[in-house]
């Protein structure tokens, strides 16, 4: 879906970055330099350090495949095998 003014004619990116980027990212306390891109950087690495499955990110961020998100975000999910045993170690305990 493309973002339309209230005439319906297409935002033109001068007109957002002035009238909407800029102030949001002003009343969000962010950087003006900030950009949509690093808010979806913001948005996968703390998913991923919060132990959101890295296919539920990848679904969020709109990637054709997996492999995508592996590719760019894997490196910060170093700690999945240790998750890993953990949970298999948990799921076999009782038969210990």
């Amino acid at each position: 879906m493309l973002c339309r003014t209230p005439r319906g004619t297409l935002f033109r990116r001068d007109y957002y970055n002035r009238e909407i980027w800029k102030p949001a990212l002003a009343a969000a306390g962010l950087l003006a330099d900030t950009t949509f891109h690093d808010l979806r950087q913001t948005f996968a690495s703390t998913a991923l350090a919060e132990g959101v499955p890295i296919s539920e990110v990848s679904r969020w961020l709109g990637h054709k495949s997996i492999t995508t998100t592996v590719d760019l975000y894997g490196h910060l999910v170093p700690e999945a095998t240790g998750r890993a045993r953990d949970a298999l170690d948990r799921a076999f305990a009782p038969l210990r």
